[in-house]
């Protein structure tokens, strides 16, 4: 049995003068699928942000949770595992998080062997 290839990956951004800022993992090459088993978000400065995680294929966005950071420098998890196909990708956007603050986001998974590996 092949073994799962671990992926985490880090994104971060600054936030826009209306609090908002989206972050999207790149798309995968093709043929590969992700699991993702966790998604996390810090906001370092703001209570009461929003974190949206969802997904997005060719413009078109769906959403999983809505996570409500209630105390800001605090992590929040999202732990429901999801399957990501290659020209799909994580996305997370923050909202309500004030002007110009960082936002961080973590998403830990695993790509699947490829079809025929041993």
């Amino acid at each position: 049995m092949a073994a799962k290839k671990p992926i985490v990956l880090s994104l971060s951004g600054t936030s826009d003068a209306s609090g908002n800022l989206t972050l999207k993992t790149k798309a995968m090459a093709p043929g590969k699928l992700l699991c993702i088993q966790l998604v996390a978000v810090y906001n370092a400065e703001t209570d009461n942000c929003l974190a949206d995680v969802g997904f997005e294929r060719a413009g078109l966005q769906g959403w999983l949770e809505t996570l409500v950071l209630t105390t800001h420098a605090r992590w929040y998890p999202y732990y429901h595992p999801f399957w990501i196909p290659s020209d799909y990708q994580v996305v997370i956007k923050f909202s309500s998080g004030g002007s110009g603050k960082l936002c961080n986001a973590w998403v830990l998974g695993y790509l699947a062997p490829d079809a025929g590996e041993e």
